[in-house]
C-alpha cells in the first residue's frame, strides 16, 4: 500500500479563535501552510508560510490560491452548504488531493443528534463531500470534538456553573459526561490526521478527538474548589428544554436555536460521550488528568477575577 503523504495546506479561518490553533500545530508538525484569507482583512496570520487574501466568493480566485496545495482545511464559522461549495469546487479544481471542512461539533454520526436545528448546515455540507468523494473527485476528513474546554463554555453558567451569579446549573442530575476539548487539542487533531501514518485511516471518515469527559456536576465540584465559591443549583430537565426548542422553532421563532445544544450534548441518546469511538488512542492523544483539568480550571478563575479588576 502506498502511502499518503501531505505537505502543502491552505488554511480558511487562519486568524480565528480555532483557526490560529490549528495553524500553530500544523506548523509543528511540518506542514507548509497558506493562509487563504478574505481581500479586506486586517488580521495577521501567526507563523504562515504565506498568506494570500482572495475573493472568498468567487470560485476562480479560490482556485488559483488553492493551486498547488495537497490539502484545504476550513476553519471558518457558520458554515454553509451555499458558500462552502464554492471553495470545495474550487478545490476540486486546483486539484487539491483532500479537505477538511469545518464541522469541529458533537456527535454528528449519531441519529437524533443529526435531526436536530443546529447541525442542518454541517449535515447537507457533509452529505456533499461524501457524494464527491464516492465519485472520486477528491477525499475528505473532518475533525469532531464536543463542546470548546473553555471558561466561556464551561463557568458561564450555560452548562453548569455560573462564576458571576454563583447559581450552577444542573441538567437531569447533572452526572451527564460529555467530551470536551481544548483548542489546542483540536488543533493536534486535525494535524495529526494528516501525517502520513494516519493520513490513510482517515481517509473520508470523521474523526472525534477529546481532551476530558466533563459533567456540570464535576465542574460545579472543581468551581467550587478553587473559588471558595458555594453555587446555588438550578435543576432543568433536558426533554422539557428540547420539547420547548422544538415548539418555539415550529412557530417560526429561532429565540431558543442555542437551547438545542443542551441534548446535543448532554441529552442520555445524544452520543455527547463519544469516548467509545474516539481516535484519541490511534492518534496518541492522551486525556487530561485530573491534575490537568484542576490547573485548567484554576487559571480560568484568576483570568476571570483579573477582568473584574
Amino acid at each position: 500500500m502506498s502511502i499518503t503523504s501531505f505537505h502543502n495546506i491552505a488554511l480558511l479561518g487562519a486568524t480565528g479563535n480555532l483557526g490560529s490553533k490549528i495553524l500553530i500545530t500544523l506548523n509543528n508538525a511540518g506542514f507548509t501552510v497558506t493562509a487563504v484569507q478574505r481581500k479586506d482583512s486586517t488580521n495577521v496570520p501567526n507563523r504562515a508560510a504565506k498568506s494570500l487574501k482572495v475573493d472568498l466568493s468567487s470560485e476562480p480566485d479560490l482556485t488559483s490560491a488553492f493551486k498547488g496545495q495537497d490539502v484545504v482545511v476550513s476553519a471558518m464559522p457558520y458554515p454553509r452548504l451555499a458558500t462552502d461549495k464554492i471553495w470545495i469546487n474550487a478545490a476540486i479544481c486546483a486539484g487539491v488531493k483532500r479537505i477538511v471542512p469545518s464541522e469541529f461539533s458533537t456527535n454528528l454520526e449519531n441519529e437524533l443528534s443529526r435531526a436536530l436545528p443546529i447541525v442542518a448546515n454541517k449535515i447537507e455540507i457533509r452529505k456533499y463531500v461524501e457524494d464527491i468523494a464516492k465519485e472520486g473527485m477528491i477525499e475528505w476528513t473532518s475533525i469532531n470534538n464536543g463542546p470548546f474546554f473553555l471558561s466561556v463554555t464551561w463557568l458561564s453558567g450555560w452548562m453548569g456553573p455560573s462564576v458571576k451569579s454563583k447559581v450552577t446549573v444542573l441538567h437531569d442530575d447533572g452526572e451527564k459526561l460529555v467530551c470536551t476539548t481544548t483548542l489546542e487539542r483540536i488543533g493536534e487533531g486535525v494535524a495529526k490526521s494528516l501525517l502520513p501514518e494516519y493520513a490513510e485511516k482517515t481517509r473520508n471518515k470523521a474523526v472525534y478527538v477529546y481532551s476530558a469527559a466533563m459533567s456540570e456536576r464535576k465542574m460545579t465540584r472543581l468551581a467550587e474548589k478553587f473559588s471558595g465559591l458555594n453555587f446555588e443549583e438550578k435543576k432543568s430537565d433536558i426533554e422539557t428544554v428540547t420539547k420547548d426548542a422544538f415548539e418555539t422553532l415550529e412557530k417560526g421563532d429561532k429565540s431558543k436555536m442555542m437551547n438545542f445544544y443542551i441534548p446535543f450534548c448532554l441529552g442520555k441518546k445524544y452520543g455527547g460521550d463519544f469516548r467509545y469511538m474516539a481516535a484519541n488512542e490511534m492518534l496518541g492523544l492522551k486525556e487530561l488528568t485530573d491534575t490537568e483539568q484542576e490547573e485548567m480550571v484554576k487559571v480560568w478563575l484568576k483570568e476571570m477575577e483579573t477582568s473584574k479588576s
